[in-house]
This record gives C-alpha cells, structure tokens and sequence, in this order.
C-alpha cells in the first residue's frame, strides 16, 4: 500500500511498488524506534492510516507491462512450474517452522525482540546494534504478532517475489521467456537461497532489491523517462539498509546512468542520488552521533572512536586461503565447503561464456562480476547469493532450449533436499527436510528448538539461571531471540575485546615474560608524566600498570587527572585502575613517538615510574618525560628493564568482568575458539572467584562473585 500511495501516478508492476513501500516502511519504524513509539499499538495505528490513503486515492494507474520477445513454451512452463509450486510449499513449510538458523536466532531476531520489549533503539553500541538494519525494521511488527516465524515469513515474500522480478529483467533485455524461467528458477531452487531465504536472515532480500534496482535502471534507459530514477535510487539506497556491502548497488547504479548518458548530468543524477540518501543517511547519521564513525562498525582506524578498536571484524573480512581456486567452482556448486551451495546446474556456468556474444549477456556478466566483489573479502556462499540471478541468465541465455530444460530439471531436481544429501556433505548448509509437524506445532516449538539448535539451549541455562536485568558476559554466541537477558559476546565492541585479551592473558600468559620498566630520578615537583616509545616494531605496546612512587610510597590515580595517548586514548584509565589484569593495548603496530601520559590535577612531588608491559621483550626502547613549570623535557631514555613474574591474576581478571557491569561468565570447554578458556576455568572455580550457575554439555554458565 505505501509502495501504491508513493508511486500512484508512476506505471511500475506491482513487485516495484511492494519493494519502494518497504523502503518507506523499513524507514518508518527506524523513526518510530528513535523516538521510542515502537509498539504494536503503533503498528497498528500505522497500518490502518496506510490503508485509509490507500482507498481514498492511493490506487493506482494500470501496470506497466514489459516486452515479450518470445513466449515459453508449454513444456518450459509445465516443468518451471512443477519446480516452483514444489519448492514453494518446501520453503512455505521450513518458515514456519521455528527459527534454527545461529545469525537469525542470535543478532537478527535478538535485536528485534529487544526492540519490541523496549519500544527503542537500546544505548548500548556494538557491531550487531550499529550496522544498518533495514530488513529487522520490517520484522519487528512481523515478530509482534507471530513471532520468529512471522519474520521467517517476511524474508520468504522477498524470496518469492524474485521470481516474478527475474522474468521482468529478461524480458527488458530481450531474453526469451523460456531462458528466463529457467533463471529464475536455477535462482530459486538453489540449496543456499532456500536456507537463507526460508530464516529470518537478509540476503535473499538483497539480492531483490539489488534486481529491483536494476531493472528500474533498465526501463529508464529504454523510456528516457527520468521519474523511474526516483525509485531505482530508493531500492538501490535501500540495499545498504539492509546490509553494509550494498553500498556497491547505489555506486554500480551511477556508473551505469553515467555510461548510457556518456556523462555524470546532474539533473539525470540528483533524483537517484536523493533518493539513494534518503535511506542511507539515516543509518550513516545514527552510527555517527553513537560512535562518531560514520561507517561503524568498520573504519575505525579513520575514524578512531572509544567503541571499536581498529582491527574490528578485519579477522572475519578475510578470503578463505585453504581451498585452491580451481576449486572454487566445484566447491560453491556441490562442494560446501564454502558454507553452502548453489547447486548442480550453476556447474554449466563456462557456457555462459557464450552469452558474452550479446549485448544483453555482457551486461550480465559485468554485473555479476561487480556485485560479486564483496564476496572476495567474505567468502561465505550467501553473500555470493546478489551475482546468482545475473549468472542464471547468462548460462540459460546461451543455451538452445533442451539444454534450457535439462538444467531446470537437473537443478530443481538435484537441489531437492533428500536428494542433494546423496551428494552433499553432511555438514553443509542448507534445508534438511520438511517439519510439517514442527511448522504447525503440532511438535511443539520448545521440543523441536531443544533438539536441533544448542544455542537454544544455551539461552535456556541464561534464563533459568539469572535474574531479570542481569547481564551476561559470553565467550561463545547465544541465541538472544530466546532469552530476555542483556548478554555481551566477545568481539562485540572493544570493551568486550578488552575483557577477553585480560582472560587470555590470566589463562595464558603467566609463562611469558612480563617486564617492569623502571625510571628513576631525584625527587622533583612535577605537573605530569608521559611515556614515549622511541622506534616502529611490528609489535604492539600494552601496559598492564603504570605505577609513580614518590620515594617510597605509591601515587595512586585521580579521575581528576588529564590522561592522554596516541592511540586509543580511551582505554588508558586501565593504565592506572590497580588491576594488573586489564591493560592498555595501541591495537596496531608500534609507531615511534607513540606515548601515553598523565597530566595531574595538582603538582606531585615524583621520584620514579614503573611500566609493567610485555612490550621490552620486542626490544622496543621508551623514554620517559616529566612535565616541570616549563613544559615536558625528557627525564632519562635508559630506564632499568627487570623481567618479573606475572603471578595469578585471574580472580582479578573476572572482577574487571565484573566491576564493569557483567555478573555472569558463560563459556565453553570445546577445543575450538575460546574453549581453552573454558578448560582453564573448568575445576579452578575457586581461584577465578566464579561459581556454576548452569550446565549445557561443555557451556558452563558461571555466576562472579
């Protein structure tokens, strides 16, 4: 209806109009949350305004209809719609049932319900709850009435709605109906499409909008009709709503106006990037004011900010190095080691090759080739999932039609999900079957959850065993969409990353060795005290304390001091917070002329410092400087290095966890991640100041004390 309500003097087919009402949805809830009105109540009142404009002038002029080259056959529209009606009931089946998927479960629908308890966006900052959330918008009312399959739901009408889409986009170019069905269908019936698409995740989505995007562009370049930009920059914008590397959609979108004009015009671009803006910006603007990094989670290393460190989720943005690039074919087809598949028929994909002859198949490999590089730097099969429809085409392009019809057969055939385990690892990702039972709960969901997803039952221990506003600390991930209870996990934000380098450190490092770097001078009043490292090392500088002495007694830190550092100025109070377990950590390569300093709120007569650090063993020389009433001089480039024990800081280590907020530690004792953390506790309860609260197989959930 809103889609209608924007569009009603523009003919578009009706999957246009659904894709800019959601736009305009998804971008309505986001005000709703900022302003903490998100409930159903609101929804409500939302959806009967929606209907009221719609009936009273929202209904629109006929659809726009699209040139057919050559019609499918029978026999094509007899066996793609077999394939279809088929795997529509599987997926219909699958998404009702309840949420298995770990992301879904976990971030995706965690947030969602956290929404819907508050009304708000919560204060907290970390990677999950500053990303753009375009698609979680829509499954918030969604999740109000029905819960995770409702939000299941949602995400399979976009999955559905391709379809239609992808035969629109071969018809603008000139592909025979036929070639599109097959497609549309190699899309479709595709095993890692059917996971995605059948979970409350967000890349069949994408790959919608992506299509919307660009067949917008397509009608524009055929008509020259400069109103169809308006909505193609919207879907192209909407696409970074919905997950970061859409970015890559309204920039292809630029290029391709700029090429068929062979110009950047800004009376062609204004209205495509207007729109663009219009859904981008407010995500961009709310990690801005959070974080004061625009791009947040990412870029901290530009935009330096006390939430992140620098080097946040760059582990996770990284190419598999383990599999040999001609195998990569193999593997994404039918191989899974890449996290899922997209089945038998894309393994025709060189006589695709073919279809570079036309004008029509060019533009699709181009495509193909440009949304597929997000894919380089995260190589999970899903993310090559916005490609899949342009290769689709270029293979069925190519082919005569019994080839057209042998791959719709062997893909929705070999894709089926009993049959594509005959082939397929046991471990791959994708659809197991079909839970009639468990979709109509007549298997009821707490049983089916408890059997299928561990997770689940973590989220179990974390409910029965806290109280309401308590907060959990986490090693491994949880299922937050199944427990009420706040928990942090551990690469989260930069105070989590900080609470899991003091744990491994305690676990550890007790054996490596650890130095205390100690400068000594004739008492003096003194208004300050820095430290500097001299020269670059590949290394990183930490400190664990920075300890002054005035003669023989300590001078202990004020939160009236000015402490400063390059880098990572934020985390210096650890510098001087009397836990030895906790340090400061640049988070990067030394660089020379890296410090740390502390300017007192009053003169302080000094007569040495200490620096305990693991940072000599590098080699790495530090100066240290004393600021007297004429400014900063250095006071000796020679300290006295003594390597020391570390000794037995752990219960130190989970009263940091503690003091800042978190009052249980939940862990497992696999070998994987950060299970040795776990075996490490596991029997020294005593000695980390914890006590069990819950036991799920190897996850312990421990109460700190």
């Amino acid at each position: 209806m809103l889609g209608n309500i924007i569009l009603r003097r523009l003919p578009v087919p009706g999957v246009v109009a659904f894709a800019v009402g959601t736009a305009a949805e998804s971008l309505l809830i986001f005000l709703l949350l900022l302003v903490g009105a998100a409930r159903p109540v609101a929804f409500a009142v939302l959806a009967a305004a929606c209907v009221t404009v719609y009936w009273r002038g929202g209904r629109r002029a006929p659809r726009l209809h699209d040139p057919v080259k050559q019609p499918a056959g029978r026999f094509t529209l007899v066996l793609a719609g077999t394939a279809l009606a088929a795997y529509v009931v599987l997926y219909f089946i699958n998404a009702l049932a309840p949420e298995l998927q770990p992301d879904a479960a976990g971030y995706h629908l965690g947030l969602v319900a956290e929404y819907l308890r508050r009304g708000r966006f919560p204060a907290r900052v970390g990677v999950y709850e500053i990303i753009p959330q375009g698609l979680e918008m829509l499954f918030l009312p969604a999740f109000a009435i029905g819960r995770h399959s409702a939000a299941k739901l949602v995400h399979l009408a976009f999955t559905l709605a391709t379809v239609p889409l992808m035969l629109r986009i071969g018809r603008r170019l000139a592909v025979p109906d036929g070639a599109s069905w097959g497609a549309a269908i190699l899309y479709f019936c595709a095993p890692v499409v059917g996971v995605s698409g059948t979970s409350a995740y967000n890349d069949a989505t994408l790959v919608f909008f992506v299509l919307c995007t660009f067949y917008l562009l397509l009608v524009w370049r055929d008509t020259h009709d400069m109103r169809y930009l308006m909505p193609a920059g919207l879907t192209a914008g909407f696409c970074y709503a919905i997950k970061m590397p859409g970015l890559i959609v309204p920039i292809l979108a630029v290029i391709f106006v700029a090429v068929e004009r062979r110009s950047i015009p800004l009376r062609v671009l204004g209205p495509l990037a207007a729109a663009s803006a219009a859904v981008i910006l407010p995500w961009m603007l709310r990690a801005l004011v959070m974080t004061g990094n625009p791009a947040a989670p990412l870029a901290n290393w530009l935009f330096p900010n006390p939430y992140f460190h620098p080097n946040t989720l760059t582990g996770t943005l990284t190419p598999a190095t383990d599999i040999p690039l001609w195998r990569y074919p193999f593997e994404l087809a039918v191989g899974g080691s890449l996290v899922g598949i997209v089945g038998p028929a894309f393994l025709a994909l060189p006589l695709g090759f073919i279809a570079l002859r036309r004008r029509a198949g060019r533009l699709c490999w181009r495509t193909a080739v440009l949304l597929a590089l997000p894919w380089v730097w995260n190589q999970g099969t899903r993310f090559l999932m916005p490609a899949l429809p342009f290769l689709a085409l270029a293979i069925m392009m190519a082919l005569p039609n019994v080839l057209v019809w042998a791959c719709l057969a062997v893909q929705s055939v070999g894709c089926w999900p009993q049959l594509a385990a005959l082939y397929d690892s046991a471990h791959t990702w994708r659809l197991r079957g079909f839970p009639l039972a468990a979709a109509l709960r007549i298997e009821p969901e707490n049983d089916y959850l408890a059997a299928r997803l561990g997770d689940y039952r973590i989220a179990r221990i974390i409910q029965s065993g806290t109280r309401p506003r308590e907060r959990v600390y986490s090693l491994i991930s949880v299922a937050m969409s199944y427990t009420d209870r706040e928990v942090l996990q551990f690469w989260h934000s930069a105070q989590a990353e900080s609470f899991i380098d003091s744990l491994r450190v305690v676990s550890f490092d007790r054996d490596t060795p650890f130095y205390e770097v100690r400068a000594v001078w004739s008492p003096r009043l003194v208004w300050g005290v820095a430290v500097r490292a001299a020269q670059s090392s590949p290394a990183e500088w930490c400190i664990h304390d920075l300890m002054l002495y005035s003669g023989g007694y300590r001078i202990f830190g004020s939160p009236q001091w000015r402490l400063r550092a390059w880098p990572n100025v934020w985390e210096l109070p650890l510098v001087f917070d009397e836990n030895r377990a906790t340090r400061w950590r640049s988070w990067r390569p030394i660089r020379a002329g890296m410090y740390v300093e502390a300017a007192f709120d009053r003169p302080q007569v000094l007569s040495g410092a200490v620096m305990t650090s693991h940072t000599p063993g590098f080699h790495v020389p530090f100066e240290f400087y004393l600021r007297g009433p004429h400014g900063w001089r250095l006071i000796t480039a020679r300290p006295d290095i003594k390597q020391t024990p570390l000794g037995d800081l752990r219960m130190a280590a989970t009263r940091a966890i503690r003091a800042a907020g978190y009052q249980y530690l939940l862990v497992s004792s696999d070998n994987e991640g950060n299970g040795p953390i776990g075996k490490a506790i596991a029997g020294h309860e005593v000695e980390w100041g914890l006590e069990k609260a819950g036991v799920e197989g190897r996850v312990t959930l421990y109460r700190i004390k």
